[in-house]
């Protein structure tokens, strides 16, 4: 069992991943911002070695190392293979970097599973347009009074236009309490990033905000 200072959750792309740093003992929220690539008339290898940049960039300014962790999105199923491809790219520079520091990355967090057990919502997926409302009020609902004592707006209308930052910060929610539960049962946490989901939702959901 560890126990951790930081969680530093990301939400990967190429043209703009946010990220959101908790405070894993307190629960809080210390920062967020995001990380903005270069454009697509650039060339790739350009354009990665920016990000990989700008992400260290990141974790040496936060110090993160030994006794943080970081947690990056899992990949969902996509239309445009190449697109997907250039994520996994931006993930996997997220996460060797982690690694080269000391931190932890104990897995990916999924979507759907922050969908149903942060945002509460069940039964057929929702339209994308939908789903985006949803995580704003679930922010706004979870976070307005930490995010605002950061300086952040928690306005519906500004929320909405920073979703990389929102999505950060469900995909550090959930990622949240499963290091605090496995610190809780004395397990590791690899071992409940690596669980089916459908073992533990029912202890960790929250109230349902969906629209």
């Amino acid at each position: 069992m560890r126990d951790f200072r930081y969680l530093l959750a990301v939400d990967p792309s190429l043209t703009c991943s946010g990220w959101a740093l908790f405070s894993v003992p307190t629960g809080d929220i210390r920062c967020v911002g995001k990380i903005k690539g270069e454009p697509p008339s650039v060339p790739m290898s350009q354009r990665l070695s920016t990000f990989h940049i700008r992400i260290d960039e990141l974790f040496s300014g936060f110090g993160l190392g030994g006794g943080d962790a970081v947690v990056c999105e899992a990949p969902t199923t996509m239309r445009d293979p190449h697109n997907a491809i250039k994520v996994e790219q931006v993930r996997g520079i997220f996460e060797s970097a982690a690694r080269s520091c000391g931190a932890l990355v104990p897995g990916r967090i999924n979507p759907r599973s922050v969908q149903y057990e942060v945002m509460g919502l069940t039964g057929k997926q929702l339209k994308r347009s939908d789903v985006k409302g949803a995580a704003v009020q679930t922010v706004r609902y979870l976070y307005a009074t930490n995010l605002a004592k950061i300086g952040f707006s928690v306005e519906e209308a500004a929320l909405s236009r920073q979703q990389d930052i929102v999505d950060a910060l469900l995909i550090g929610r959930l990622a949240l309490l499963r290091l605090q539960a496995a610190a809780q049962a004395s397990v590791s946490v690899e071992s409940l990033f690596e669980s089916p989901a459908s073992k533990s939702r029912q202890s960790w959901r929250v109230r349902s905000i969906a629209v």
